[in-house]
């Protein structure tokens, strides 16, 4: 009986052990993940031959290497690229990146996977033994976690991911390792395609984050910026907290599928636009300011961004992971109220860059909840000359035979000396002086555009 209780004790002993591991774990994940703006980017090794030098760690908080196949028994295909993986983990390691293996994807060898997955997972003995050959890798590799790529689950195989993921996460955390899903998007905030809208609330609190694939609606629009605000909204309306929410954007085209650099080295004016009229099949895609807006609303209202596929980035002035990485540098500083306030200004597919330091002043939004820009850095950069008469408190811009005069604390502007009111007043703010852009760019003969939910001001000539 003795030996009994003690056996009983040092078994109580060791489950507390192994319970408050793996809790310390989890809340160590938690700790760690809480208030980090992600920037993930996908690697596919098989699909590319891009040196990895070129991809940019140091400006990534998380790498995904794609793809790691399952197979029917619990097995995993033979990977492709070992020593291309071990490599990359040590050098985005040493740039303070993660790396995770994503199972699955859409396809194998021209083969859907849908079916391998719904397969291994409905039998608790291939389930278990695809679970072990995973954690082995991720062991083998030095991987900080792993991405489910099962594209898609539906209402007759959930019940199974369920028990995957669940499974699957339980590991993970046994070795201090996390666990993310790449789930799609959605067209409205409680509405869906049926993968996301069957998807449990105990599928969701497994992941550490969510990568969604807000992308591939169809060819002519397949990755709008509204898609990107529904989805979000979606998932922050089926409880995942902002910050567990990475937006998708991708670096291709559709039904071209040409990659964003291959657009770029074609004309680099093809970078700021979102449609190339390449040959035979037009090009339909994201340009830079695209993926400007919709990191600036994940941003302020998710917590990362997840680009597909980083390989097809480029690596000079127009790189998108550079221009985000610019971007979260100068917002760094900001509150979650200052971003959501925070004002940028495309002039002719450019970014007009406010920095404090300049001297400049920076845009911000008023009581009357207009937009005031700095005045002497937009009029420049069309080429007006500006000068400011310090005691009647007019600014004057002239350009060509266009003489614009704006009085400060006023609600006119003087165009060839014809008065046209406007609906609120030039100000002096810090000794700089700032103006309602639209009237007075409008009488240069610029458009201008206001994307409220990105806070972008878009001028065109």
């Amino acid at each position: 009986m003795k030996i009994k209780k003690l056996l009983f004790f040092i078994l109580t002993g060791l489950l507390i052990t192994v319970l408050s591991i793996t809790a310390f774990a989890t809340e160590y994940i938690e700790q760690e993940n809480k208030g980090e703006f992600k920037v993930i980017g996908y690697y596919s090794g098989d699909l590319f031959n891009e040196p990895l030098e070129n991809l940019q760690t140091d400006k990534l908080t998380h790498v995904i290497y794609a793809f790691l196949i399952p197979q029917r028994d619990g097995s995993l295909v033979e990977f492709n690229k070992p020593e291309q993986l071990k490599e990359l983990v040590v050098q985005a390691h040493n740039d303070g990146a993660k790396v995770f293996i994503a199972v699955g994807g859409w396809s194998y060898e021209g083969v859907p996977l849908q079916p391998v997955f719904e397969e291994v997972a409905a039998s608790d003995e291939t389930r278990k033994l695809l679970i072990e050959n995973i954690c082995a890798f991720v062991d083998e590799y030095n991987l900080d976690g792993v991405e489910v790529d099962w594209e898609h689950p539906n209402k007759d195989s959930i019940a199974n991911y369920e028990k995957l993921v669940v499974e699957l996460s339980e590991a993970l955390k046994l070795k201090n390792k996390e666990l993310t899903a790449a789930l799609n998007g959605a067209w409205a905030k409680t509405a869906g395609p049926e993968p996301s809208m069957v998807l449990t609330q105990k599928c969701l609190d497994c992941f550490s984050f969510i990568n969604v694939m807000a992308y591939d609606i169809n060819d002519t629009d397949h990755s709008p910026v509204w898609f990107t605000e529904t989805s979000i909204d979606y998932w922050l309306n089926r409880g995942v907290p902002a910050e567990d929410i990475a937006i998708g954007m991708p670096l291709y085209s559709r039904p071209s599928w040409m990659q964003y650099r291959h657009l770029v080295a074609l004309n680099p004016e093809y970078a700021f636009v979102d449609y190339a009229p390449t040959t035979p099949l037009e090009s339909y895609y994201n340009g830079m300011n695209t993926f400007r807006e919709k990191t600036k609303i994940a941003l302020s209202k998710a917590g990362g961004v997840m680009l597909f596929d980083v390989n097809e980035d480029t690596n000079d002035e127009y790189s998108i992971v550079s221009m985000i990485d610019n971007l979260l540098k100068r917002t760094k500083n900001l509150s979650k109220d200052e971003l959501s306030k925070f004002v940028t200004v495309v002039l002719e597919n450019n970014e007009l860059v406010f920095i404090e330091d300049e001297g400049y002043g920076v845009p911000f939004i008023n009581n009357d909840d207009r937009t005031m820009i700095p005045l002497r850095k937009p009029l420049e950069a069309i080429g007006a000359e500006v000068d400011y008469d310090n005691i009647k408190r007019v600014v004057t811009a002239v350009k060509g035979n266009i003489i614009v005069k704006v009085p400060v604390d006023r609600n006119v502007i003087y165009v060839n000396e014809q008065e046209i009111e406007i609906d609120t007043e030039a100000i002096l703010k810090d000794n700089r002086t700032y103006i309602p852009l639209r009237a007075v760019m409008e009488a240069f003969g610029y458009k201008l555009d206001w994307h409220n939910n990105s806070r972008t001001v878009i001028l065109s000539n």
